[in-house]
């Protein structure tokens, strides 16, 4: 054994969690040499040939890697337009590439690395070794790799940077009290669920209407993301009920630049504190006054230090120990800017998105958002994706883009 999993990774593992870095790629891809790039990356980065065990209670631990299992690389023609399952299992290893190729030089490249063990911060800078290795074993560089240590957990920095527990969550504005039926782990069936796939629908605004959002945000001293979620919050308003609605959102804040001193991407496993928002809102309204309050709240709870702690109030959310429930708020996450892969020459990125897989999904043991809605910026082009949102999914992509095209055009002006 490894360690105990923090309540911030142990989260991920009831469903299994996969997040998954898809980019589409054209030109003529060397698969041997980037199985070749996968094995280095398994030997830089041993903690994604880990494996994860749970106990009779479920609680998870990180198992130190079988040297004894190769590197998981799936090869096959198909469909690049699709994102297939591949044979995970967390019990074998914690990180699979999946590989697919056309016949006419287009490709997908699917990088899957469990949750528990990587963020999206940690999980695309994976993604960006990778292609990193595959260019240096493609142009015959040499190639010296030092494997980095198993990263850490969010508790543990915090631990180690001195933040302690404060009496506010963070999450006051989204949460319900649990009733103590309620708190019970729910029991897992008796044959196991098949893995399920999770790709969501995107919206996507081309480069000089995502340039008109970014100018916006200068232009008015209003954080992007404040404007992305104030655009986010009026669509899910304007679908589903019409006009105003009170709504209550939660969003991940990356720490590793907030921490003193920062966190290395690849250093710490899940290092988001969660941040919330809850207001009345009316797609009717200037939308700039929603995404100045937006902005100015995670100003107020990162300079309190609320969201730097909001972690340590964890157990209250999730899991066997939960007594708080979150249930019902739109969810919002913003990686921010992709940064650009090294590649070879005869190689282009085409697309990138986000995935993930349930490898073993069973009834939830925390918070389940009314909708999730995923926001980064390719290529300098922005996408939404839409996940999930119940009878009104089918809708909600159209009205974020309407959002967002109004708010390129605020920024047009």
């Amino acid at each position: 054994m490894v360690r105990v999993l923090a309540p911030s990774e142990q989260r991920f593992v009831r469903h299994g969690t996969y997040t998954g870095r898809s980019v589409s790629v054209r030109g003529a891809l060397d698969v041997t040499a980037l199985r070749a790039a996968f094995a280095t990356l398994r030997r830089g980065y041993p903690v994604i040939g880990c494996r994860i065990a749970e106990d009779a209670a479920g609680q998870g631990y990180l198992l130190a890697p079988d040297e004894a299992v190769s590197p998981s690389v799936s090869v096959r023609e198909g469909d690049v337009a699709v994102v297939d399952i591949p044979g995970v299992d967390p019990a074998v290893q914690l990180a699979y590439l999946d590989v697919v190729g056309s016949g006419a030089d287009e490709w997908r490249v699917t990088l899957f690395a469990h949750h528990s063990v990587a963020d999206a911060g940690h999980c695309v800078e994976l993604l960006s070794r990778l292609w990193d290795f595959y260019t240096g074993i493609v142009e015959r560089q040499s190639i010296d790799v030092v494997p980095q240590s198993v990263p850490q957990s969010l508790e543990w920095y915090a631990a180690a940077r001195g933040i302690a527990r404060i009496a506010t969550s963070g999450f006051e504005d989204v949460t319900e009290p649990l009733p103590p039926e309620a708190r019970e782990v729910p029991p897992d069936s008796a044959r196991s669920a098949p893995s399920t796939l999770a790709r969501p629908v995107r919206v996507r605004l081309n480069r000089e209407a995502t340039a008109r959002i970014v100018e916006l945000g200068r232009r008015t001293g209003v954080t992007v993301n404040g404007l992305l979620t104030a655009a986010l919050l009026r669509a899910y308003a304007r679908e589903t009920v019409g006009g105003a609605a009170p709504l209550g959102c939660l969003y991940p804040v990356d720490l590793r630049t907030r921490l003193e001193p920062p966190v290395a991407a690849s250093a710490g496993t899940n290092m988001a504190g969660l941040a919330s928002f809850a207001a009345e809102v009316d797609p009717a309204a200037n939308p700039l006054d929603l995404a100045q309050r937006v902005s100015a709240r995670l100003t107020r709870d990162l300079s309190d230090g609320v969201v730097q702690q909001s972690v340590l109030h964890f157990p209250d959310y999730y899991g066997a120990t939960r007594i708080h429930s979150l249930a019902g708020h739109v969810a919002v996450t913003n990686t921010g800017v992709v940064p650009v892969f090294r590649k070879p020459a005869g190689l282009e990125f085409t697309d990138y998105e986000i995935v993930y897989i349930s490898a073993h999904p069973r009834p939830s043991a925390g918070a389940s958002a009314a909708v999730t809605f995923l926001a980064y910026t390719f290529a300098g082009e922005l996408a939404v994706g839409v996940l999930g949102g119940g009878a009104h999914a089918e809708g909600l992509p159209e009205a974020v883009r309407a959002e967002l095209t109004a708010l390129a055009a605020v920024g047009a002006r």
